[in-house]
């Protein structure tokens, strides 16, 4: 499933709201210092994208930076609700967005330059610059000759597909099997929750936007879990790539439902064995869930993502 299917405005209002969540279930008040590396081990997230929410919290008046270079929670997070003010959405996000799209339909190549993002998309070089520190801080791009950026997306054609469940076989389940393997307790029955929600749908009710989250937030967990940086950090670069080009293979016939319903049985069997301590038999589930869906891929066109910006000459 792709991440990217989620506009960023969407993934941090998501975040933001479990941060709040995290926050009331630690027992933390007004005043209380929020953590980075707690927050992003608590949420299965980096600590770039907690950085960004803190500052939305702040824009909200729900937090406040304080003089060590962090932030503080300015409310009782006991008092927030969900119903709280939408997040902007800017020019960098649907300029970010619009790129990875257009790079998973091969609408443009891989090697950019600036000036010519400037001129395709019509947005100034700030935007630019702003949105590619940003994939560069997500692995998605790096620095050629000149001036020349290079995107890295995977999952473009059959051939890297192939390769990419060759490399979760061997990762995904060693990162369950490594010694120091420890997911936690709040965010395993979090995710395990929403999961069980899917599983009591049908086929009509199936609420696709919920399974790629949990998609997301799932293969996540198992990643920040196990307790061996070089391991978690392989897993979370290679998902990030992969997510940007499975766009690419989507084609027509819409999502195949049917799929993702068992894939989500799947996921929550692993989750349970997980809950259990029994990380033999959650591998061993996991590299069943990883052949299945290496056959059964599925098909999911145009969920969620959102108007592509305006393209200047086109």
């Amino acid at each position: 499933m792709t991440e990217t299917g989620r506009p960023p405005r969407q993934r941090h209002l998501d975040l933001a709201l479990q941060v709040l969540k995290v926050a009331r279930a630690d027992g933390l008040s007004a005043g209380d210092r929020l953590p980075e590396q707690l927050f992003a081990s608590r949420c299965n997230v980096s600590r770039t994208p907690i950085r960004k929410v803190f500052q939305i919290l702040e824009g909200q008046g729900l937090a406040e930076a304080d003089s060590e270079g962090g932030y503080r929670l300015a409310v009782d997070p006991a008092t927030v609700t969900e119903d709280g003010p939408p997040l902007p959405a800017g020019e960098e996000d649907r300029l970010y967005e619009s790129v990875l799209r257009d790079l998973a339909a091969r609408r443009i190549p891989e090697a950019q330059t600036v000036a010519g993002l400037q001129r395709r998309y019509g947005v100034s070089r700030q935007i630019v610059q702003n949105a590619l520190k940003r994939l560069l801080e997500e692995q998605l791009v790096e620095r050629a000759a000149g001036q020349q950026w290079i995107f890295k997306p995977a999952g473009l054609t059959p051939e890297s597909q192939s390769q990419s469940f060759e490399f979760r076989m061997i990762l995904e389940p060693a990162a369950l099997l490594a010694p120091g393997f420890h997911a936690d307790p709040i965010a395993l029955s979090s995710l395990r929750e929403a999961m069980e929600r899917l599983a009591a749908a049908d086929a009509a009710a199936f609420d696709l936007a919920l399974f790629d989250r949990t998609d997301r937030d799932f293969h996540a967990l198992v990643a920040r879990s196990c307790g061996n940086a070089f391991i978690e950090e392989a897993l979370t670069a290679h998902h990030r790539r992969r997510r940007t080009g499975m766009g690419s293979g989507m084609g027509g016939g819409g999502a195949n439902v049917f799929r993702l319903m068992q894939s989500n049985r799947e996921h929550l069997q692993i989750l349970v064995e997980i809950e259990r301590g029994d990380l033999e038999l959650a591998a061993d589930l996991m590299r069943v869930h990883l052949r299945l869906s290496k056959v059964e891929r599925p098909k999911v066109v145009g969920r969620g993502v959102p108007v592509p910006l305006r393209v200047v000459g086109r």
